[in-house]
């Protein structure tokens, strides 16, 4: 006897296992009444899709809800009469080409978006049903393509288009009520990624997220049908004098404008007044260094007042700086073209001797190309008898600027006094070239210790051209570094003008903004150091 229990006991357990088990998994956990809330909904969503049939007529659009879906009695359902006129014009709205398919109008994409809820519905009805095998990864798949459809409708239907230079705003069609409906839809969309996300769950979790989910849809559902069949929102125009201004608030407006402007003012002047001496003493040392900038510019063989550079750079971010102040508007403009006149202020103190850099680095490399047949100049000049001197004025006399201006000031200066090689030191002080300063000392210590001139110009001729070829190569081999770096700093512009051209309302409304502003000087900075960065990476010094 305790043999046989023993027996019945083990085939139960393997019952349990291998057939209660995968039943358990695979149980339906809608209930009977979740089904007929489901039907209900299936219904609603096919009378929208119904209204939305341009090839019907208003008359055959009169439908019945069944009893059990309103309350207990069949209720009737008409079209509302304010859709008859919105649907012609939705028709006649076409919004986007689809190859192989044709031309979807704006009906065509509402009355898809309620056909992707509807078959969502009928796919967990049928879920339920007994007679079907129930296979979750087919059901999966299934749920997965509706989503996938309602997506792409939703994201057409939430696409501004410009058709005929207007402005067309689907969001704003069916008197306001596309706007909530739209927001429903993005709800509903949501449950259907929970919807699929409830099949990988754990199995004890698996069917009452797929339950939640699934009614959650229901109710979204009946939530688009009230919305659709109930009043337009807002059922009623705001009242204009709402948003009326009188003369008394716009001259208030601007008196807080004006007044804020002044404290601001007094507190920039206070500041600077309590910082007198140190100031006075910058701008004395300030005047110290134009001198010498002055100096410097004239070396460079130009001629220039150092303040229409410090002015000039201030003006120039002054109008900027009050373009932008008008766009933002109030006292958040005056704010930001302050900020950008003391940032304008403070770049131009540096940019005398950042132009000057400029110069000198472009005259050096001028001066570099010629170098190679002035030396050769050089070279058959001494062989030919002539000093060193003679040397500089037949260069100075056969060569092009820079380097004829620069060979002629030495030897001006020779002539009026200045030792040759101080007189050399100065070219060394005037020009940004590396081979120049060894040519320089080549010639001082010849003149000091004696050596053969030719043989010491003939080496730095052959050193001159195997350094250009080294620096080509090094050029090309960098190339596609600084040709990139260049491309990356230059997209997101790129990109910021297709999206003006593409959607200029919203782009003017945020760049615009003080939010905006903010983000594209952070923008504009950061590319800056990016570039210098990448720049520097690029650079091999040869």
């Amino acid at each position: 006897m305790t043999k046989k229990i023993h027996v019945l006991g083990l085939g139960v357990l393997l019952c349990a296992l291998f057939v209660c088990a995968p039943f358990g998994a695979h149980a339906r956990p809608l209930s009977a009444k979740n089904r007929t809330s489901i039907r209900c909904s299936m219904e609603k969503m096919r009378i929208l899709a119904e209204f939305f049939d341009v090839k019907k007529t208003e008359a055959e659009k009169t439908y019945e809800l069944p009893a059990e879906c309103s309350g207990g009695t069949a209720r009737k359902i008409v079209m509302p009469k304010w859709f008859a006129e919105e649907l012609t014009r939705m028709d006649n709205t076409k919004v986007v080409y689809v190859p192989g398919e044709g031309t979807y109008s704006e009906v065509d994409l509402w009355r898809q978006a309620f056909s992707n809820v509807y078959f969502f519905l009928e796919r967990a009805d049928k879920s339920m049903d007994p007679n079907i095998p129930l296979v979750l990864d087919q059901l999966s798949r299934g749920f997965v393509s509706d989503r996938i459809r309602l997506v792409a409708t939703l994201d057409r239907l939430n696409k501004d288009l410009l058709r005929n230079n207007k402005l067309l705003v689907m969001k704003d069609s069916m008197d306001g009520r596309a706007r909530s409906m739209l927001a429903t839809f993005e709800l509903i969309n949501n449950e259907f990624f929970s919807t699929i996300e409830s099949f990988s769950s754990p199995v004890s979790q698996r069917e009452d997220k797929y339950r939640r989910s699934v009614m959650a849809v229901v109710v979204l559902s009946n939530h688009l049908f009230s919305q659709f069949m109930g009043p337009s929102m807002p059922a009623t125009p705001p009242d204009p004098k709402i948003f009326a201004t009188t003369r008394a608030d716009r001259a208030f407006s601007l008196f807080m404008l004006l007044l804020g402007s002044a404290l601001a003012g007094l507190a920039v002047y206070l500041l600077l007044e309590n910082r007198r001496e140190n100031i006075l003493r910058l701008m004395a040392e300030y005047k110290e260094k134009s001198v010498v900038w002055a100096e410097d510019f004239n070396r460079q063989f130009v001629t220039i007042d150092i303040k229409y550079i410090v002015f000039g750079t201030v003006g120039l971010f002054a109008v900027f700086g009050l373009i932008l102040g008008m766009l933002v508007g109030g006292f958040g403009g005056v704010f930001v073209f302050l900020l950008v006149v003391f940032a304008g202020s403070v770049l131009s103190i540096r940019m005398p001797a950042a132009v000057l850099d400029m110069l000198k680095k472009s005259r050096g490399k001028r001066v570099n190309a010629q170098l190679m047949d002035s030396l050769i100049l050089l070279s058959n000049s001494l062989r030919s008898g002539m000093d060193i001197v003679q040397g500089f004025e037949l260069v100075s006399r056969d060569m092009l600027p820079p380097i004829a201006d620069e060979f002629g000031l030495v030897v001006k200066n020779y002539q009026l006094g200045t030792p040759f090689e101080k007189a050399l030191d100065g070219l060394t002080e005037r020009v940004d070239s590396r081979m120049l300063a060894y040519i320089i000392k080549a010639i001082i210590i010849q003149r000091q210790v004696g050596g053969n001139l030719t043989v010491i110009f003939a080496r730095l001729v052959e050193n001159i051209r195997e350094e250009s070829k080294l620096e080509e190569k090094l050029q090309a081999m960098t190339a596609q570094q600084k040709i990139q770096s260049i491309v990356v700093s230059i997209m997101p512009f790129v990109m910021m003008l297709v999206m003006f051209i593409f959607n200029p309302s919203q782009m003017i409304g945020f760049y615009t903004s003080p939010v905006g502003i903010f983000v594209f000087l952070f923008c504009v900075i950061w590319i800056g150091i990016g570039m210098k960065v990448l720049k520097k990476m690029g650079e091999v010094r040869v």
